[in-house]
């Protein structure tokens, strides 16, 4: 009865450890090693993005959640575009930006959202149908340092979006400037 029990045991244990989601976080860096946010490994880097100062990522290989981080130096920005306020650069991005669509065709909505290290944060959901009878999400976020404005737009169909907005929200607020 014993050994019928502990083989039992020992077949309950062993499902019980292979069912559990790995939960191991990494730090994935810009090419330019500029800043950095902490997700789990199973998130997908594009290697492809040619600009150093952009961080794209994948939920999955189905690319349900696409998380997008771009970098520009303030200096820059304010010399070659003019953009001298979290203002003009909020503007810039709205029509610039792989949300713009959404922007130009959606509802938008802003939301109260804080970032550690950040000097001013802009948060804004934007909703939009799409042509397949789809609703597409996207939290976007712009942000500023003494040295640079960030821009953040994590994005995808709503049922993934709802299901995963809240932990990713807490994700993005720990980002990590270098």
């Amino acid at each position: 009865m014993n050994k019928c029990f502990v083989f039992f045991l020992s077949i309950i244990m062993v499902f019980m450890v292979g069912c559990q989601k790995d939960t191991t976080e990494i730090e994935y860096t810009n090419a330019n090693a500029s800043y950095s946010i902490t997700l789990p490994a199973t998130w997908i880097q594009d290697t492809g993005v040619s600009n150093g100062d952009m961080l794209v990522l994948y939920s999955n290989e189905e690319r349900d959640i696409i998380i997008s981080i771009q970098r520009y130096d303030r200096e820059v920005a304010q010399d070659t575009m003019g953009l001298d306020s979290l203002e003009r650069f909020q503007q810039f991005y709205k029509t610039n930006s792989i949300v713009a669509g959404l922007y130009a065709s959606g509802e938008t909505k802003e939301i109260e959202y804080t970032m550690e290290n950040m000097k001013n944060v802009v948060a804004e959901e934007l909703v939009s149908d799409s042509t397949d009878n789809t609703t597409a999400k996207a939290f976007c976020v712009i942000a500023e340092t003494d040295k640079a404005y960030y821009t953040c737009a994590i994005t995808g169909e709503q049922k993934d979006y709802n299901r995963n907005i809240e932990h990713l929200k807490t994700v993005l607020s720990a980002f990590v400037e270098k």
